[in-house]
């Protein structure tokens, strides 16, 4: 006798199960989040290079906060999760761009 293999209606031709499509909303809040993080990370890098080339940073919003010494001075600002350091001291004059939780290291 001769045995029939018989295909459900759950598998392709290739004994694989079809893929279930996403919902629209699904997409659209992926699409969203991908804008918003490519967002962000033009937002850093913009700074990022313009604080390299020593001009100050465009989208430090938070935080500006000053401190005077009897030397100089030391001026801080936060972006969206990156700090920036300016560091005006007769001793030190340099520029910190690094992550949110850095210190001023002349204090």
């Amino acid at each position: 006798m001769k045995e029939e293999v018989v295909q459900t209606v759950d598998e392709d031709f290739y004994g694989e199960k079809p893929k279930k499509k996403k919902s629209v909303v699904i997409k659209i809040l992926n699409v969203i989040l991908w804008l918003v993080l490519l967002s962000w990370v033009i937002l850093v890098l913009v700074d990022y290079f313009r604080v390299r080339n020593q001009e100050d940073p465009m989208f430090c919003w938070f935080g500006n906060k000053t401190t005077d010494y009897e030397n100089g001075s030391v001026t801080e600002c936060m972006g969206l999760g990156y700090k920036v350091i300016n560091y005006n001291r007769e001793n030190y004059k340099a520029v910190e761009f690094g992550p949110f939780w850095i210190k001023d290291r002349t204090a």
